[in-house]
């Protein structure tokens, strides 16, 4: 069983006793939970954290909702799918993912994950480097240093003209890319992924473009339109598939191989749909965030300019970024991961219980609803030592911390995230041509948008200047 070297766990099966001196976790669900929690998670979560320890019940969302951090619960909650868990989340939610996401199904999960991953592992992901560094740098270059920085808004753009030929195939920069196609322009294509994603959490299910979800959904079968044409299209083109250029084409040239496989046409439009989605809000909350927190800590600064000049030399900004410097840069990793540990996007995994369990003497009951999350992990001291200081050396040897369901930015079990790799390939490749060719500083705190994906908020401003003027 997935949790058989978990210490003191117990399933209980229907009409099974606990043991007499099992306890409940602590706190009463109140009524004002959901609102408390959208309003500012990190509020919500330090405040009952201290109170009640890193396990505690909630009524967020409605339902009696345990808040987990400690990593022995973690585990607990990532791999109990078809032992004792299944998919929780508000029916809005579902709707959006629709049942073609990875999780809607969770006899499916492994091997509709598995098909899935070498389009964000090995050698595809190498693959892709070429273009990550010609968009990021243009992009960058593009940036006016004479201007005061909006962080949010520009590393958007350039995530955006990023992810979509990677994921779709579909240069958005070229002329006439989008012709033939429902959707005529880069402009409509991101109003509506903001809307379909606006959808995830809205409170009232009715189909109605009166309420923020009937819009989301709209958008949603607007956008699963889109990718079948791009689907279509693609395949009128006669052209021999490369099943390494790009998501799409891996999924096609898979269908090609196994017509009765995994790769169906309704489940490629929905992969496409939800891929870009989740690629692009987290990598540009990741990106905007690294920013931020370097420009705070400037001697963290300093040392990964000192690291990119002793791993590339004097190397200008018109040779690329190979996987081989990258992975030579170990501090910039160590950043990146402290920056996702201190400014979590969002909770990790949610899990309602379809038995009743005991761990560590405190009863889990069916029914309820398990959220793992970072909020909570990620400033436990037992987990990383001073927790409230950002220190990018805590992820490097000797310390080593941030062990597995510890650091759970990227979840964690059978629920790591499958595009883990690739996030941190494009943020890698951000920051580099940032530490190039940019300086930046932070005169004042910033404000963040807090849910349901925590980022800086679009008016958030920096100054920034050129290295080769400042």
């Amino acid at each position: 069983m997935t949790n058989q070297l978990l210490n003191n766990f117990l399933l209980l099966e229907e009409g099974q006793t606990p043991p007499s001196e099992t306890t409940l976790p602590p706190r009463q669900p109140q009524w004002f939970d959901t609102f408390s929690y959208i309003a500012d998670p990190d509020q919500f979560c330090r405040q009952n954290l201290a109170k009640y320890g890193p396990i505690f019940k909630t009524g967020v969302f409605g339902e009696t909702t345990v808040f987990v951090g400690s990593a022995k619960v973690n585990q607990m909650a990532f791999n109990g799918d078809q032992h004792y868990t299944e998919i929780a989340l508000p029916p809005t939610t579902m709707d959006m993912f629709g049942q073609y996401s990875l999780f809607q199904r969770t006899d499916l999960h492994r091997s509709r994950k598995s098909a899935l991953s070498p389009a964000f592992t090995g050698k595809m992901l190498e693959g892709y480097l070429p273009l990550i560094n010609q968009v990021v740098l243009e992009g960058i270059q593009s940036w006016k240093t004479t201007d005061l920085l909006s962080v949010f808004p520009a590393v958007e753009k350039i995530c955006f003209d990023v992810l979509v030929p990677l994921l779709l195939g579909v240069d958005l920069n070229q002329k006439d890319s989008l012709k033939g196609l429902p959707i005529s322009s880069k402009t409509e294509l991101k109003a509506l992924y903001k809307t379909f994603f606006d959808g995830f959490y809205g409170l009232v299910k009715w189909k109605s473009p009166l309420t923020v979800y009937g819009r989301g959904y709209q958008a949603r079968e607007k956008l699963l339109d889109f990718m079948g044409s791009v689907i279509q299209q693609r395949r009128a083109q006669g052209e021999v598939i490369n099943s390494q250029a790009d998501f799409l084409s891996m999924m096609l040239a898979g269908q090609e191989e196994n017509p009765t496989g995994v790769f169906q046409d309704i489940f490629i439009k929905n992969q496409c749909l939800l891929q870009l989605w989740a690629s692009h809000y987290e990598i540009c909350g990741l990106v905007s965030s690294l920013i931020y927190q370097i420009g705070r800590h400037p001697e963290v600064k300093k040392r990964l300019v000192q690291e990119q000049i002793e791993v590339m030399g004097e190397q200008t900004s018109d040779k690329m970024i190979t996987s081989q410097q990258l992975k030579a840069m170990v501090f910039l990793e160590a950043t990146i991961k402290e920056t996702l540990r201190t400014l979590s996007p969002s909770s990790t995994v949610n899990r309602r219980l379809t038995k009743s369990v005991v761990l560590d003497g405190v009863l889990y009951q069916k029914g309820w609803v398990l959220i793992a999350e970072q909020r909570i992990a990620h400033i436990l001291p037992e987990h990383f030592k001073q927790p409230d200081v950002f220190d990018p050396e805590r992820f490097l040897s000797p310390r080593n911390e941030g062990k597995m369901y510890e650091f759970i930015a990227f979840g964690g079990g059978v629920h790591a995230c499958l595009g883990a790799q690739l996030a941190m390939l494009i943020t890698k490749v951000f920051a580099c041509y940032l530490l190039q060719l940019l300086n930046w500083e932070v005169t004042q705190a910033a404000s963040f948008v807090q849910f349901p994906l925590k980022r800086l908020k679009s008016n958030y401003q920096i100054p920034i200047h050129s290295r080769a003027t400042a």
